[in-house]
């Protein structure tokens, strides 16, 4: 994922809450003209990761999300960042 964006706020406890707007490749599956589709561009999406240490990342930078196992949680499913590699800077 390429960083295009990140924003974050600061919880009661004083610790900031990250969330990265990122850039994609298209999966094959959304370039096969014989079944009617296509696509141009990225595929965008927010990642919220939480506490997560963030500091070192900047905006430009490829980066690769690693998650944890899922927890189940009153509202719903989660999965925690196990850690964020920088693949290019």
């Amino acid at each position: 994922m390429r960083i295009m964006g990140m924003n974050y706020s600061t919880n009661a406890n004083g610790e900031k809450c990250f969330t990265i707007q990122g850039a994609f490749p298209y999966d094959p599956y959304y370039k096969n003209a014989e079944a009617g589709r296509n696509c141009i561009g990225e595929r965008v999406e927010s990642v919220y990761v939480g506490s997560y240490d963030c500091s070192n990342l900047k905006v430009g930078m490829e980066i690769e999300i690693l998650y944890d196992k899922a927890i189940r949680t009153a509202k719903g499913m989660f999965q925690p960042i196990r850690r964020i590699d920088i693949i290019n800077k």
